[in-house]
Formats: structure tokens, C-alpha cells, sequence
């Protein structure tokens, strides 16, 4: 589970994809007003609005250059995204008029993204100094033309000092807003992690009533979600599965594994722990606790609105009787039209159902129950699956072991 510097983390992350977006936006707009430009809308000398245009294109493309080639080095992109806002403000102020006062906003607008509140101070400052500069390269290098500025005093009095208060005024409601997001973000966060703690217990007391019902002898529950984990690493760590295997799908996974036989819950008892064969009617009834697993997993978790756990939990407990040549049960599905979240809680069900004692027989020796696994290659199981499951015995008596 994230804690609360990942989220922040993962924020800047996303807020550097945002600015990157939000530059060529304004790419958009400044071609706009450049070609406004050259047919006499506006009236700003052709060559300095021909400077500004190529400079300024070249700071506004900077971010997505940077997240192309070291997207990673998130904080380094985040202060140069923060530099080039100031820069391109300073440029236009320098170079086109003294009344884009909107664009004075414009590093704070992109810090304020960040939520965080010594990063707006910080670009407040900074923008103080890039109107500044600006304010005076327009004066020094007169590159616009306004009789209301004709005088060094007339910029500073009139200009530098109310456009400097400006923008120290909307800093200041940047970086309060910034602190108030971060901090309502952690309480977001609070109660997120609060309702995912109630979900898990809510879970594990679902399991655990079905595995007292079905006369199991405990520990069922943390042996399979235990062989479920390390199967599932193991085929990531691999590299196979890749686009199913998240971070995301296998925090599902763990979370859905306790809850495969929750249609056990529906079987009625006698069935269950009945000690001798059952009859073809009662096997007929125990099948049946799939397609109630399903069901009672969509009605129970729909208002979670998490689809992604659902979606793994429904199929973990629907459909982990499925075999791979296509004749398990309820849907007699082949292969890999079975979910792979089902083929990988079929093997951990059954390895941990032969190794374990039950009313009607004693528990089979480890090695045993490797055999039926393999057995089962082709057959019941995925062979892929079984391949990778055998292949990392030790881990699995070594997680039997620790049960």
C-alpha cells in the first residue's frame, strides 16, 4: 500500500505530464498570436515578435523533450518546469508589452499544481524577480514602445511595484491553496487506507466463516493466498503475463484469494463435511458454490467502486474449479479463456486441499502433492503455470512450513 510520500510523489509525477500538456496548449495560442501578428492585427515590431515566438517555443516544447528523455528524474523536471514558466513570462514582458499582466499568474498557476506550499513561495519569489528583469529589458533595450513608461521611475512606480504586489498577493492564495490541497489529499488518504483495512478484515472474517463451515482444519485461507503471492511474483519477476501482472492486479489478487470458496457459505453443511463419497446430486451442489461466489462477491463489493478488485475477486471465486482441457466447471472454459487469476488459485486450491487433512481422509506427504500437480500438467493446469510452480519448491514448503 502507497503511503503518504508515494502519493505526493506520484502526484508530481503526474502534475509534470500535466504542465508538459498545458505548454504545448499554450504552444497553440502563442502560433496564434504570432500569425495574428504578421497580418497587421497586432501591431508589435515583426522581428523582436519573431524573437520572442522561437525563443519562447523553444522553452514551451522543453518539458515534453525532458519527459521523453528522463522522465524519471521527476523532481529535477518539476523545478526546471517551474524555470521555464518564470523564463517564458520574463520573455514575453521583455519583448511584447507591459500589459500581459495575465501571464504574471501563469508560474504560479503551474506550481500550484504540485500542492505544495514552500514550491509556490519559492515561484513567487521567483516570478517577483522574472517580472523584474522583464519590466527592465523592455525599458533598457526598448522593446515596446508606451509613453505612460518613457522614464525609469515611471517603470518602477507605475510598473515593477503594483505588478510585484500582484503577483506576491496571488503567490500567497497559491501557496495557502497548496497547503490546504496536500492536506486534504492526506486526509483522502487517511480514509482510504482506514476503508481498505475494514475490507480486508470484512474478507478474512467472509473466509473464515466458510472454512470453519466446510470442517477444514485452519490455515487454508493463508496457505493458498501464501501459494497464490509467491506463484505470482515469481511469473512478474519473470517477465511473464507483463501487461496483467500490476502492481495493481496483484495487490487484487492477494486481496481476493481468501474469498475463492466464499460460495461454500450457500452448501449446506451435512454436504460439506460429509466424511464418505458424495453422490453425483450432492457434487452437482457443491459445483454450485462457484456460481454463488460470484454472485455473492458482485453483490457484496459493488458499491466499493474499485472494478478492477471486483472484477479479479468475481473470477478468482467463479471460476477456479475451470480446467485447462476445458472439462472443470460451471463454464467447462479451456486454456486461457480461463482468467489467469483462476488458473493461479486452481493450482494453490489444490495443492493446498491434498496436503491438507480433511474429514474424509488423512493429509498426503508433500512430495505427493508436487505429483499431482505435475500430473495435472495439460490437463487441470496451465503447464506454464505448473512449470513455474515446480520449479520453486523450496519457496512453497518453506511457506507450508512457516503456516
Amino acid at each position: 500500500m502507497a503511503n503518504k510520500e508515494q502519493i505526493l510523489i506520484e502526484n508530481e509525477k503526474q502534475a509534470n505530464y500535466v504542465v508538459a500538456k498545458v505548454m504545448r496548449i499554450t504552444f497553440v495560442f502563442f502560433t496564434i498570436a504570432f500569425l495574428l501578428n504578421l497580418i497587421g492585427v497586432f501591431i508589435i515590431d515583426k522581428t523582436i515578435m519573431l524573437i520572442a515566438y522561437i525563443a519562447g517555443s523553444i522553452l514551451l516544447f522543453l518539458p515534453t523533450i525532458l519527459l521523453i528523455f528522463c522522465s524519471q528524474n521527476y523532481v529535477l523536471i518539476k523545478f526546471i518546469n517551474i524555470l521555464v514558466s518564470v523564463i517564458f513570462m520574463c520573455l514575453l514582458s521583455a519583448t511584447l508589452s507591459h500589459h500581459v499582466t495575465a501571464f504574471y499568474v501563469f508560474p504560479i498557476a503551474i506550481s500550484s499544481l504540485y500542492f505544495s506550499k514552500r514550491l509556490s513561495i519559492f515561484t513567487t519569489i521567483l516570478t517577483v524577480i522574472g517580472v523584474t528583469i522583464g519590466q527592465f529589458g523592455a525599458f533598457f533595450f526598448n522593446t515596446v514602445h508606451d509613453k505612460n513608461f518613457a522614464h525609469l521611475y515611471d517603470v518602477i512606480v507605475f510598473s515593477i511595484i503594483p505588478r510585484g504586489l500582484l503577483v506576491f498577493a496571488m503567490g500567497s492564495i497559491s501557496a495557502m491553496l497548496s497547503k490546504r490541497t496536500a492536506a486534504l489529499l492526506m486526509k483522502l488518504f487517511s480514509a482510504e487506507k482506514i476503508l481498505k483495512r475494514n475490507h480486508k478484515e470484512m474478507v478474512i472474517g467472509f473466509a473464515t466463516l466458510v472454512e470453519n463451515k466446510d470442517g477444514s482444519t485452519g490455515g487454508h485461507i493463508k496457505r493458498t493466498s501464501t501459494y497464490v503471492k509467491l506463484l505470482a511474483e515469481e511469473l512478474k519477476k519473470r517477465g511473464y503475463f507483463s501487461e496483467i501482472l500490476t502492481d495493481e492486479y496483484l495487490d487484487n489478487l492477494y486481496q481476493a484469494a481468501p474469498m475463492h470458496d466464499i460460495g461454500k457459505i450457500a452448501v449446506p453443511d451435512v454436504i460439506l463435511q460429509k466424511p464418505g463419497k458424495l453422490t453425483p446430486e450432492e457434487f452437482d451442489i457443491i459445483k454450485q458454490h462457484t456460481v454463488d461466489g460470484g454472485k455473492i462477491i458482485k453483490e457484496t463489493f459493488v458499491r466499493m467502486n474499485n472494478h478492477s478488485y471486483l472484477r479479479v475477486a468475481y473470477e478468482v471465486a467463479k471460476y477456479h474449479h475451470e480446467k485447462w482441457n476445458g472439462k472443470g466447471y460451471p463454464k467447462g472454459l479451456k486454456e486461457d479463456k480461463i482468467p489467469l487469476c483462476a488458473r493461479i488459485m486452481a493450482i494453490a486450491d489444490v495443492f493446498d486441499a491434498v496436503s491438507e487433512k480433511r474429514c474424509y481422509r488423512d493429509a498426503m506427504p508433500l512430495n505427493q502433492c508436487f505429483e499431482i500437480i505435475e500430473n495435472g500438467r495439460g490437463q487441470d493446469f496451465d503447464p506454464l503455470l505448473v512449470d513455474i510452480f515446480l520449479s520453486m519448491k523450496d519457496k512453497i514448503v518453506e511457506g507450508y512450513n512457516s503456516l
